[in-house]
């Protein structure tokens, strides 16, 4: 394979990968809602924010599951130390703390979690777009215009 022709695989890979994500958002509408109206610019900046972020998680799941894996990975190292075991109990039953799991958890809608190859997508991922699919009207007129002719 050419230089070029990995240019344009990839090129055509990160164009699927935008249409599956907008069809996720087009279809699931409560997984892309609009600022509040009463949002200031602080609110609207942090609200377009998380949207963001929640974009990046869905549209990557595979590169969101590895930076999630190794900070887990580098805070458990951390806390074996002197030093990040009195951290780790100090932030234990913090309030923040719990606040930080339920903002990423609203984030991330748990996508990462569950079974899943080192380099693979997880398969609550999956199951998202194929929620998004089945639950909102792919039927057989749809795959029927995907068939080839003559393929059975």
């Amino acid at each position: 394979m050419t230089p070029e022709q990995m240019a344009g695989m990839l090129a055509e890979l990160e164009r699927v990968r935008e249409l599956t994500l907008d069809l996720i958002e087009r279809e699931t509408p409560h997984l892309h809602p609009p600022p509040p109206d009463e949002a200031d610019g602080t609110q609207r900046a942090i609200f377009e924010l998380l949207i963001g972020a929640r974009r990046a998680v869905l549209g990557n799941p595979a590169a969101a599951r590895r930076l999630h894996d190794l900070l887990v990975a580098e805070g458990r190292r951390y806390a074996e130390t002197p030093r990040g075991a009195r951290l780790r109990d100090g932030l234990a039953a913090s309030e923040s703390v719990e606040n930080l799991r339920r903002v990423w958890e609203m984030l991330s809608l748990n996508v990462l979690g569950g079974p899943a190859a080192p380099s693979g997508t997880p398969d609550a991922w999956a199951d998202l777009l194929v929620d998004a699919l089945v639950g909102h009207g792919l039927d057989d007129t749809t795959l029927a215009r995907l068939r080839p002719e003559g393929f059975t």
